[in-house]
């Protein structure tokens, strides 16, 4: 299962952690983890591209399951577009999980 734990201060997002793996299909096939490939890989391009912001990225490339974004360090977090975009992120994810209840989890912890 793909567990997506989003970090929200004073009113922001400010990071996502994905851990895990759907185990929807074989290697390869598998359309949940694919699609939340998508919306994470997705969501570091736009805040770069469309935002001017560049999140702190961590992912194990080695063995997968694991990916965090981060911009808890970025002064223009609270920008509209930014969290524009982490919001559309986090409604992704939250849809995703739950058409596919099995397969991903979402959870936000407010601070």
């Amino acid at each position: 299962m793909i567990h997506a734990t989003f970090i929200r201060r004073k009113g922001n997002l400010e990071s996502v952690e994905l851990t895990g793996h759907a185990g929807s299909g074989e290697y390869g096939f598998d359309i949940v983890c694919a699609a939340v490939s998508t919306l994470s890989i997705n969501l570091v391009n736009s805040l770069e591209v469309l935002a001017d912001c560049k999140a702190d990225l961590a992912i194990d490339e080695i063995d997968g399951g694991y990916m965090k974004i981060d911009i808890s360090h970025i002064t223009r977090k609270t920008d509209e577009k930014v969290q524009l975009l982490f919001g559309s992120f986090l409604l992704g994810m939250t849809n995703l999980a739950e058409n596919s209840q099995e397969f991903v989890s979402v959870q936000v912890i407010a601070n």
